[in-house]
This record gives C-alpha cells, structure tokens and sequence, in this order.
C-alpha cells in the first residue's frame, strides 16, 4: 500500500504543471501476464496486471521515471490454493539522445532501482530488491505514431527465493491522438524466480499517456 500511495504522489501531479527545461509525462495502464515455467512450453497462469507511471525530460539527453505495478496471477501460477500478488516499484532514469543522420530514431541507456513485494496467502508476505539496466531505442516515422523498445536485464532477490534474474524487454507502439494525449501498447518479456524455480513472464497491456 505504501508504495501504492508513493507511486500515486509521484505521478499524479505530472500533467498539472511544467518546468522551464522539462518535459513531463504521466500515464496510466493495464493488461494480462502469463506465466510459463521456463522450458516448460505450457501456459502455467495468468493474472491481470495495471499500473502507474510517470517520466521527466530533463533536457541534454536525461530522463528520470518512476513506474508502479500490480500484477495478480491465477492460483496455479504459483502453486494450487495459493492468492498471489506481486508489487513492482522501479526508479530511476538514463540518457538518450536522437541519432544526428537520422533523427527520427532515439538511442539510449537506462538504469532503475526495484523493489518487489510479494504476498502469497497461506505463506506469508515479502519483499525482493535489486535493479535493472540496459539499452533503449525509438522511432518515430510519423508525427502522431512511434515505436519503441527497451533490452536489458534485471536482477532482484528476497521472499521466498522470489526475485528477477535475466531478461527484461520491451516492446511498444504509440499513437496520437491529440497534441498531448497518445494512447499506446505493449509487449514484456521478464525472467523471473518463484521458490527457486525459473519462469518466463510474457505480459500484454495498453494504457493512455499525458504530455507536456
């Protein structure tokens, strides 16, 4: 609850105000994640997954975002009679900046702190700390359309022997629809460890996002 509150405060005030020099964005998501035992082959849960995110341009290349989720798998995600809840909280930023032959592609780096909570009924409750870091892109053909990606890896470890320990990726499409409003999509491809056991995260959500 507490970083449900934090993540609340960080970016609900973004779309109402904007400093000289920055930019700001606030967004909004939601979506289904799978969750496959690794080599497995088979569809071993699913749950819904929502979350809140915010991100500031803070001008030569620099960023700083912040982002917050919730994800709720079925029972046999986790093991028969088990209510699984995970919250996912990651801060942090990196650089991009616009490649000088064709500037409708952006390059960059990113870094995050992260921290996941973990509850699973029955069991009892913790927390997994660690970080995530990699290499980011986007392209923007049109004005009012783009396409974006992230590839790193993340590394968390606590509860339970729950954590992080491999790929992270992502990939997005966004769409205009007002000069400050763009809806978008995307793709999640995590690794991840319950109880010692290695599993694969595929996870697919929309949302809408605020600029200003």
């Amino acid at each position: 609850m507490n970083k449900t509150l934090l993540a609340l405060a960080l970016v609900a005030p973004l779309p109402a105000f904007a400093l000289p020099g920055i930019s700001l964005e606030a967004g909004a998501f939601g979506g289904v994640t799978s969750i496959d035992a690794a080599g497995s082959g088979s569809d071993d849960g699913k749950g819904i997954e929502y979350g809140l995110r915010g991100n500031a341009r803070l001008g030569s290349g620099l960023f700083a975002d912040v982002q917050y989720t919730r994800l709720n798998p079925e029972d046999n995600a986790f093991g028969d009679g088990l209510n699984s809840r995970i919250d996912e909280f990651r801060l942090g930023g990196g650089y991009s900046v616009s490649l000088p032959i064709l500037p409708i592609f952006t390059a960059g780096v990113y870094g995050h702190y992260v921290t996941q909570d973990v509850s699973l009924q029955g069991i009892g409750s913790g927390n997994s700390n660690g970080y995530d870091y990699g290499v980011l892109g986007r392209f923007d053909p049109l004005p009012f359309i783009g396409a974006y990606a992230r590839f790193g890896r993340i590394d968390s470890s606590g509860y339970a022997g729950y954590g992080a320990d491999g790929i992270d990726s992502l990939l997005g499409v966004d769409l205009s629809l007002f000069p400050f409003i763009r809806l978008f999509a995307e793709y999640r491809y995590t690794e991840a460890l319950a109880s010692g056991s290695k599993f694969d995260s595929h996870g697919f959500r929309g949302g809408i996002k605020i600029s200003l």
